[in-house]
């Protein structure tokens, strides 16, 4: 068959593949029209299609298009249920901060802003359950100027986190608000009727709105904050269009959203051996907070850390809350604090789902991370536990929540070091074999793995082949008292670059030969 021949073919194969009933492309378009949105939401009951009518401004056009594919109750159901549940801003608390401010947005759209028609309020609406209540708003009553010509009523939004106006204008006197649009530069003859908005008066039946200009003198700016007639009318509708790329790129924006609001936190959770068939379980959190004297709040910065375990069947098995305070020194060489705890509590081996929050108190900055864990069996054989990375390894000299029998290890959740610095490991061995002589004795090896290449630069790519894969390994022998016992190494990282590296253990019982494995990830940083 000739190239050309077998290339049709192909390609006709390929149409009529990505065509077939039972292919996901053609069952979940990437984008469906709102004609078509319209069509499938009337397919389902009122109030599921009241619930999509919000839900359509925060999701990108694939997700509204997989939401409502197929557009029947069950889906539509689990499928705006999995959306929150991987938004829940606070994953310690019981109620989902996101959805509760959506369905209240979507509350105050609804009576303030009703129409009839799907999806219930009018353009005022949407803007609000994208965004919340503006920073400040104007209203501009509507009005008859010479010749006749009716100016409508108009609203104006100002979002100051995007600094941002959103212009709104009632054309036809009945209440209801659209977003105005102006600037269209095709003229009026040349331009299909749904691309621009009008007014239908009995003045002006079909006036394009775009022939409207805005009288700043006029206008009450009360609770705006940029002065907006200095600046001028192009500079104002220059924030107005603004709106359109801010839709663009943040659909939606509650609150907690910001950068502002977290606390800089991570925290680790590593297993040990508890006896009777449990674990002993430690969550370690490290956080930062600033130390600087505040005007407004010139006591201590407290924090509330809230640590919670779930079973994979989302029921509540633990909850712990614990509360730290850093003082406030104008004379620290830091203007930041790092505060580090740790809650212990005992499970079952098993697997398990757990979140972390950080709140600071008066302040509304918090942080919440979430993740699943998994307990070990460690009571067959011989068993190590979690390989936990410290901050500092050494003797125990005094009452510490972070010691170890005779060692007091500080953890490091955060597992970031400084580039050639020691990495300290602290982890336990359990049901050791006893030799013939009657002692005990175990080899322990560990292993440094890159997860990405070492950097090179432009020259070395180019006229050198691929570095050997690096690995730092280093062992030892030792002995112990009995059958489990306690160990900690300091893994040497001198040779190594700025990343990611795997770090593996491995202990070997010399009486029975049997080994055990545990590893973890750290990160190299550079010291500048």
């Amino acid at each position: 068959m000739r190239p050309v021949r077998l290339l049709v073919v192909l390609m006709a194969g390929v149409i009529v593949i990505c065509l077939a009933p039972g292919n996901p492309r053609a069952a979940h378009p990437k984008k469906i029209s709102q004609k078509e949105v319209r069509h499938r939401v009337a397919l389902l009951s009122p109030s599921l299609a009241h619930e999509v009518g919000a839900m359509q401004y925060l999701l990108r056009p694939a997700e509204l298009a997989d939401l409502l594919t197929p557009p029947d109750d069950a889906h539509c159901r689990a499928w705006i249920d999995a959306y929150w549940s991987t938004r829940d801003p606070v994953y310690t608390t019981p109620v989902n901060e996101a959805r509760a401010e959506h369905e209240r947005r979507v509350t105050v759209a609804e009576t303030y802003f009703a129409r009839g028609a799907w999806p219930g309020w009018d353009d005022r609406g949407q803007v609000f359950i994208r965004y919340g209540a503006p920073g400040g708003h104007s209203r501009v009553a509507a009005e008859v100027a010479d010749p006749g010509m009716y100016i409508p009523a108009q609203e104006y939004w100002y979002y100051p986190l995007f600094d941002m106006y959103v212009r709104f204008a009632d054309p036809t006197g009945s209440g209801r608000f659209f977003l105005y649009l102006e600037g269209v530069q095709l003229p009026v003859g040349d331009r299909s009727r749904n691309d621009r908005r009008t007014m239908a008066s009995k003045w002006n039946p079909d006036r394009p709105m775009d022939y409207m200009r805005l009288d700043a003198d006029a206008l009450d700016f009360e609770g705006l904050v940029p002065p907006f007639p200095e600046k001028g009318y192009d500079d104002f509708m220059k924030r107005v269009y603004r709106y359109y790329d801010v839709v663009e790129a943040t659909p939606v924006v509650y609150p907690f959203d910001f950068a502002a609001t977290r606390v800089p936190m991570s925290f680790a959770v590593n297993s040990f051996r508890g006896g009777d068939q449990v674990d002993r379980v430690d969550v370690s959190t490290e956080f930062e907070g600033s130390v600087v004297p505040d005007p407004g709040n010139p006591g201590a910065r407290n924090f509330i850390t809230t640590t919670v375990f779930w079973d994979l069947h989302n029921n509540e098995l633990a909850r712990y809350a614990r509360a730290d305070s850093l003082r406030m020194d104008s004379t620290a060489p830091s203007p930041v604090a790092t505060v580090i705890n740790q809650t212990s509590l005992t499970l079952p081996p098993g697997a398990y789902w757990m979140a972390v929050t950080v709140e600071e108190t008066g302040s509304g900055r918090f942080t919440s991370l979430r993740r699943a864990v998994v307990c070990h069996e460690m009571d067959d054989g011989l068993a190590l536990s979690d390989l936990a990375l410290a901050r500092r390894i050494g003797p125990a000299r005094e009452d510490s929540p972070f010691n170890r029998g005779p060692l007091e290890v500080v953890p490091r959740p955060s597992r970031h070091y400084a580039l050639g610095a020691p990495v300290p490991v602290y982890f336990e061995i359990y049901h050791l074999g006893r030799g013939l002589d009657g002692s005990y004795g175990y080899t322990v090896e560990y292993t440094i793995t890159p997860r990405s290449a070492r950097p090179r630069s432009l020259w070395k790519r180019l006229v050198s082949r691929a570095d050997e894969p690096l690995q730092v390994r280093s062992s030892f022998q030792s002995g112990a008292a009995g059958p489990d016992d306690v160990v900690h190494v300091a893994a040497e990282t001198s040779n190594l670059w700025p990343g990611e590296f795997t770090l593996l253990v491995t202990v070997t019982d010399r009486a029975t030969f049997r080994s055990a494995s545990r590893e973890t990830t750290f990160t190299l940083r550079d010291k500048h």
